[in-house]
């Protein structure tokens, strides 16, 4: 039953993972294009057809109306003063000019409309832009030719994912400090509260085919408005604007790009203006669910697949529900939205089932494998990639035998171990020595070494062996170091399970190179592949050495005479007599280039040149330099030597 329980929780935290993770790649990564095609593919497709508007009337400035000009841009002001003088006689209600006028052309013609505007008695909201689009001269411009008058932003806020128009402009505070409306909102009369309104496309009319994008508003080419009926135009609001497709000018993306292409998909930016127009005159809205609404869909997907994939059904039954569900799922959202609902995620919340459903059924696959994988998965997490492949390819490694090879050992030990397991609590002390063995375990597989056996807080390692490596010695120590930075960060931020610090993780390690008895020693019933020498000993003793010097690191002058690359400096630490031993061991202590001072290496070895050649000076030259570094541990250990007048590098320990 405790199975079980851990099996659903177990599913459900992975299902819950990747509901959150299909949100993320969606709302904040790259996948949010996926969700916009099929929104828009909605809108495209389920869009109700409906009559054009009838407040609402288009004319537009097409290729026709800019042939009757001398000049193409800026469009002829004296043409638009006439249209102005024009709407006014024929009784329009309002009028919009969705035209910058950010430069000026002839002064007769901008005078002239300067006058039809000031003097018109229909209300004229004239386009405006600030310096996101303007140079300050434009924008200088602009400001003293509509300078009393009513103004809107002529913005289209496009995706900045794809570059679709979505979303409303509500408007924003000007240069001049005066809060300015979009420009529909401002021929509307509206006020925008939300800072992300969606556009709700209106419908083509039923008779339209579906690339006329324009006809979904009545429009009419802008040189023809003297000639229109009066009671075509009488008591409408007008937008002026640009209607030129071939050129590309104010052609602007829109969701039904997703079935009519890129080109055919653009509408003039005065048409998206007038579909904005329609839906504040309307109070139409295209209601979204909110960022909580739409993490609870999520959850809900990740949730039923996780349900319908553990049924203890036949596989091929829960995958056809889970597509079933699938299916259904769209259908609906499709059929809402041409009822007038919201648009409802539809890719995400179905990667999130999908995800679901795969990662259920790897799950499951994986644990109908687990046990056939037991033999490999136990080899692998203390032993280098290669020396498994070997064993799986070759059992017979596992016999009895041994052989005489050279190797480099390395031991790490936990300082003040003892006391520590002592005073902590068992649940505390397990959460943090299986996290530090963890993460110490990972860096010596990645250097290629074999983590021999684990001595309660400690490891013994071997490089060289099972697999014979040529540049064992390198790898010990490189690896000596990187685990030295990964024991003092898990040090600096050791906690208990709570989340209270604990002083635990400060390491001392040992590294020897030489010649060791490799092999499978034990029983038959019982095997454990190992090394037993004098060079393991000696590893061991070099942690310890630590302890006297102050030092995390110490490397014997075997490991150190193979070590030879411009990445490392050796600091000698002394030639060491242990108990039990005549000859000295030559000590250094390994860094990183850069990790400290080029003086202080330097400056230090100078001084013990001085020691090891017995220099009287050698005392002022560490009391120098332990002015100059108190914190090194190396130098205070000199220092206090020559300050109690040993002028040697030879040190006999009187302890193992």
């Amino acid at each position: 039953m405790n199975n079980q329980r851990h099996d659903w929780l177990l599913f459900m935290a992975g299902a819950l993972g990747i509901a959150m993770l299909a949100w993320l790649l969606v709302a904040q990564g790259p996948l949010r294009l996926a969700e916009n095609w099929v929104s828009d593919l909605r809108v495209a497709l389920m869009t109700p057809r409906q009559l054009p508007p009838d407040d609402l009337v288009l004319l537009t400035i097409t290729e026709d109306t800019l042939r009757l000009f001398p000049y193409r841009s800026p469009v002829n002001r004296t043409f638009l003063a006439q249209a102005i003088t024009l709407l006014n006689q024929k009784g329009v209600r309002a009028i919009g000019l969705d035209i910058l006028f950010d430069r000026p052309t002839e002064p007769a013609a901008d005078q002239a409309l300067v006058q039809a505007l000031r003097n018109s008695a229909v209300p004229v909201v004239v386009a405006y832009a600030d310096q996101e689009h303007l140079t300050p001269e434009q924008q200088q411009f602009l400001d003293v030719f509509t300078a009393g008058l009513p103004r809107g932003y002529a913005n289209l806020p496009a995706d900045n994912i794809d570059g679709v128009i979505r979303t409303l402009f509500p408007g924003r505070i000007a240069p001049d400090g005066r809060f300015t409306p979009g420009l529909a909102a401002a021929l509307a009369g509206a006020t925008i509260l939300d800072a992300d309104v969606f556009l709700r496309y209106r419908g083509l009319p039923p008779d339209a085919g579906v690339e006329h994008l324009i006809s979904a508003c009545k429009h009419y080419a802008s040189h023809l408005a003297a000639v229109l009926p009066t009671v075509w135009l009488a008591g409408k609001i007008v937008l002026i604007g640009a209607e030129l497709p071939m050129s590309g000018e104010d052609m602007r993306k829109t969701p039904f790009a997703v079935l009519l292409g890129n080109r055919q998909g653009q509408m003039p930016g005065v048409v998206i203006q007038a579909h904005v127009l329609a839906q504040l005159l309307e109070e139409r809205r295209l209601w979204v669910l909110s960022p909580w609404e739409v993490i609870v869909l999520y959850l809900v997907a990740a949730t039923l697949s996780t349900v319908l994939t553990r049924l203890d059904w036949p596989a091929w039954a829960s995958l056809g529900l889970t597509l079933a569900l699938l299916l259904g799922f769209w259908a609906l959202g499709f059929w809402w939205y041409h009822e007038g609902g919201t648009l409802v995620p539809l890719a995400g919340p179905s990667l999130a089932l999908l995800g679901t459903a795969w990662w259920s059924y790897a799950q499951t696959s994986r644990q109908e494998r687990r046990q056939k994988r037991f033999i490999y998965g136990a080899f692998a997490r203390y032993l280098h990639p290669d020396w498994v492949k070997q064993l799986v390819a070759n059992p017979d490694l596992l016999r009895l035998q041994g052989e005489r090879r050279e190797i480099t050992v390395l031991f790490t030990d936990v300082a003040s171990f003892t006391t520590t397991s002592e005073m902590l609590p068992p649940t505390t002390l397990v959460h943090l020595l299986s996290r530090y063995l963890e993460g110490m375990t990972q860096i010596i597989i990645a250097h290629g070494g074999t983590v021999n056996k684990y001595l309660g807080d400690g490891i013994m390692v071997l490089f060289g062996a099972p697999v014979a490596q040529a540049d064992h010695a390198l790898r010990a120590v490189r690896c000596a170091l990187e685990l030295d930075q990964f024991a003092e960060a898990f040090r600096q931020g050791a906690t208990d399970p709570d989340g209270q610090p604990v002083t635990f993780g400060l390491t001392r390690i040992g590294v020897h190179t030489g010649e060791a008895t490799v092999g499978n020693f034990g029983s038959a019933a019982r095997l454990e592949y190992t090394a037993i020498g004098d060079s393991v000993n000696a590893a061991s003793r070099l942690e310890s050495l630590n302890t006297h010097f102050g030092t995390r690191i110490a490397v014997s002058g075997a490991t150190r005479s193979q070590v030879k690359t411009g990445d490392l400096w050796f600091r000698p630490m002394g030639q060491v007599i242990v108990k039990g031993k005549q000859q000295a061991l030559a000590v250094f202590n390994p860094l990183a280039v850069d990790s400290e001072p080029n003086a202080l290496v330097e400056e230090y070895a100078e001084a013990y040149a001085l020691l090891t050649a017995g220099d009287p000076h050698s005392a002022h030259r560490f009391t120098r330099l332990h002015s100059r570094y108190p914190d090194d541990p190396l130098v205070a250990f000199h220092w206090r030597r020559t300050q109690a007048g040993e002028l040697t590098t030879q040190i006999k320990l009187a302890s193992k």
